[in-house]
């Protein structure tokens, strides 16, 4: 009998600890709220951190307050080397300077100078055409082709035994009824000075005998006046 209600005891505390389980678990029931703050946790669990952008724009603000130092807050070394490298690219540009300066002196002189090759090209020309009256056109080549007579002047620079220079040039010439070759030397005297020592223009034979007509001619060419001498 003992034992009977003894199992009926257990059966039924059993029984109560299984409904009170139960009713306890249903207890904590998921509500509406509480599923929202669950996702809003994992929301911002997904969210990347934000330490690195801050640290970033810290480190730009120190670079920005870096470039920013005045020259009075520099110490004396610093400023010393700030100064040497100011002054280097100052002469670097300066000197870049002079070097385009000197090379277009030269080339403007080379092609437009009073002793350029064009300057005396064009002196004989005139001279020619003064003497000769015909209106005529100086060439590099005698071709026909307009790129190879367009060609420059061929001219050289000699020493003689005295070492002074002379200047040897030739270029052809075009005329209404006829064409030619001219020729010239020319010596620098002792003022730096070129002067013809002669200039003259083969006109080939043809319908009308060869000749050569001088335009100028100076024995005494490159040689010191009178006046120099005393």
């Amino acid at each position: 009998m003992a034992s009977t209600l003894g199992l009926r005891a257990r059966g039924a505390f059993s029984n109560l600890s299984r409904q009170s389980t139960f009713s306890v678990s249903s207890r904590w029931t998921l509500t509406p709220c509480t599923r929202q703050s669950i996702r809003r946790m994992a929301t911002d669990q997904n969210k990347p951190p934000q330490h690195n952008n801050a640290s970033r724009t810290t480190g730009g603000a120190i670079a920005h307050t870096r470039e920013q130092v005045q020259w009075k807050d520099l110490t004396t070394p610093q400023k010393v080397v700030a100064a040497t490298k100011t002054t280097t690219n100052f002469a670097v540009i300066g000197a870049g300077l002079v070097l385009v300066g000197a090379i277009g002196y030269a080339i403007v002189s080379e092609l437009f100078g009073p002793s350029s090759d064009t300057a005396i090209f064009g002196d004989a020309l005139d001279r020619l055409q003064e003497l000769i009256g015909t209106p005529m056109k100086g060439h590099g080549d005698p071709s026909s082709s307009k790129r190879r007579r367009n060609r420059r002047i061929s001219s050289q620079i000699v020493l003689d035994g005295e070492g002074k220079e002379h200047l040897l040039m030739r270029f052809f010439v075009e005329g209404p009824d006829n064409e030619g070759t001219a020729h010239l030397e020319m010596i620098k005297d002792s003022r730096g000075k070129w002067e013809y020592k002669y200039l003259f223009v083969d006109i080939p034979g043809g319908v009308r005998p060869a000749q050569r007509i001088f335009v100028e001619y100076n024995k005494f060419a490159g040689q010191p006046a009178v006046e120099d001498s005393k």
